[in-house]
């Protein structure tokens, strides 16, 4: 069904115009500039979803700097860095003694490219031409002075404006660089070779923050910003295509974890055979198992605050099997693609990661990034995201940092109660592949060798068939415990006396 005019969402402007007129005058510049230019350039910045947002607002929304038409005009941030972006403009293009010619320059030439940048985006901007080649222009100049001095050791690491600069709505085009690049150095020299220095400092800033390693000569050779689409998408493809060697999911909800209904109603089939009676007091057990508890207890904790219970990937601890399964953990020089588990050997391999203040932020919009590219159909997997949601199964708690940290597998300023918070506060990805992934059959393997050694499987015995028996008495236990309370309150009323058995009553409550 067609949504309505007056469903559709509208601007500001709307309000002073005529709201179908609006509409069409929308969708006419939209269909020009998706359908009439000519360019590669798939959409690769996004509005993150408020899923997201609700989860960690900090992680997707610039505190302090706001780049591109997304966030340049942000009412919070715009009185506050624009006289910072003015300056840091003014202190950059002096060298090139461009001012009197920095609108015929720089700014006509970014006109002639905004056309093709508003195919990047995932909405229609409601800016015109003029206004985004400003603030291209503007930011632009801001964001190649910021990412110089990060890659030269110039700027604090612990400036929350780098957080900023690596979120996924706050990214610039790389061909907004490039051509700013090309237009100062032809400014300066009258001709421009390559874009050797761009490429390099992106490179040294991703080597510098980026809380997985990649090869570092590889990544110089490999990476053509030409064919990359902004500074995240730069991190991403180096982290991502960083291997050594080339080598389902499975999720559970954190609520009843232990609780097999088929097994509660095997055992209340048990009882009714061995107590007829029995039945009728213990079927009221299944309809209760069978309430929606996952989106009860999730609607409770939202009531009172609490952030809801998130999905984790169905694999043990690092600590539960490194004691238990006795598995071998060992850092591999490679990347996500070299996650491997040796049947043989039980050696877990697992990349190096270096976790500093900002990678919370880093890794959310890695994953982020990832997730809507993959579902714009431009990526083809969700390896970094799969490896991601690993290490949210394998860390629960500081011991199971610490084992990691002993075999050098984690590395970094982060401590360790702050490691933990960070994967246990990332909810894992609900989007599934057609095909098992590789790091999904590792899981798989791991899972396996971990279910059959003989202390688990002791373990899980004892879980299916007296667990369910336990839970189903300590329930049969309330309920006659609130049915008792009725019944003392009832006699406290009618002041029953002894004689019909009350008085068992009031010694069961007191003993």
């Amino acid at each position: 069904m067609v949504p309505s005019i007056s469903s559709l969402p509208f601007s500001s402007s709307s309000s002073i115009q005529d709201p179908q007129q609006y509409w069409v005058n929308r969708i006419s510049k939209t269909f020009q500039t998706h359908l009439l230019v000519d360019t590669d350039l798939p959409i690769c910045i996004f509005h993150v979803p408020e899923t997201l947002i609700t989860e960690n607002r900090e992680s997707y929304l610039p505190q302090c700097i706001g780049l591109g038409p997304l966030h340049h005009f942000h009412t919070d941030l715009y009185s506050t860095q624009e006289q910072l972006k003015l300056t840091t403009a003014k202190t950059v293009l002096a060298p090139y003694k461009i001012a009197p010619d920095f609108e015929k320059t720089v700014i006509e030439n970014l006109k002639q490219l905004v056309p093709e940048v508003r195919c990047c985006y995932d909405s229609y901007l409601d800016v015109d031409d003029d206004t985004l080649a400003w603030v291209f222009a503007l930011d632009g100049v801001f964001l190649i002075d910021f990412i110089t001095k990060v890659a030269e050791g110039k700027y604090s690491l612990d400036d929350q404006s780098f957080e900023d600069i690596v979120m996924v709505e706050n990214q610039i085009p790389l061909i907004v660089l490039i051509e700013i690049h090309i237009a100062l150095e032809e400014h300066l020299s009258g001709h421009c070779n390559n874009n050797s220095y761009l490429s390099n400092l992106v490179v040294r800033i991703c080597e510098t923050r980026s809380p997985l390693k990649f090869n570092k000569r590889i990544s110089r050779l490999d990476l053509d910003i030409n064919n990359r689409f902004h500074l995240l998408d730069c991190m991403y493809h180096l982290i991502v295509n960083h291997n050594v060697v080339s080598k389902s999911q499975f999720l559970r909800p954190n609520f009843l974890d232990d609780v097999d209904l088929e097994d509660v109603e095997n055992a209340v089939q048990m009882a009714s055979d061995m107590c007829p009676g029995a039945s009728a007091f213990l079927q009221p057990l299944i309809i209760i198992l069978k309430l929606p508890w996952d989106k009860i207890i999730s609607f409770i904790k939202k009531m009172l605050g609490e952030n809801p219970a998130v999905l984790e990937i169905d694999i043990p601890s690092a600590t539960d099997l490194s004691r238990i399964g006795k598995v071998e953990f060992c850092m591999t020089p490679g990347g996500i693609r070299d996650v491997e588990f040796d049947d043989e050997t039980h050696t877990f391999y697992l990349p190096i990661l270096t976790l500093k203040s900002d990678s919370e932020v880093i890794l959310r919009n890695l994953v982020a990034y990832e997730g809507l590219m993959f579902k714009k159909g431009t990526f083809p997997n969700l390896e970094l995201t799969q490896y991601v949601d690993l290490m949210c199964g394998i860390i629960d708690s500081t011991k199971d940092v610490d084992v990691l940290r002993e075999k050098h597998i984690i590395e970094g300023d982060l401590d360790e109660n702050e490691i933990v918070k960070l994967f246990n506060g990332i909810s894992k990805s609900s989007m599934k592949t057609e095909e098992a992934s590789g790091l999904q059959k590792t899981v798989e393997r791991v899972n396996k060798y971990y279910g059959n050694v003989p202390r688990v499987k002791v373990y899980h015995f004892f879980k299916k068939y007296f667990v369910a028996w336990w839970k189903a008495i300590a329930i049969v236990f309330t309920l006659v415990n609130l049915m008792l309370l009725v019944v003392q309150g009832a006699c406290q009323v009618y002041e029953c006396n002894n004689g019909l058995g009350f008085g068992i009553v009031r010694l069961f409550l007191l003993s």
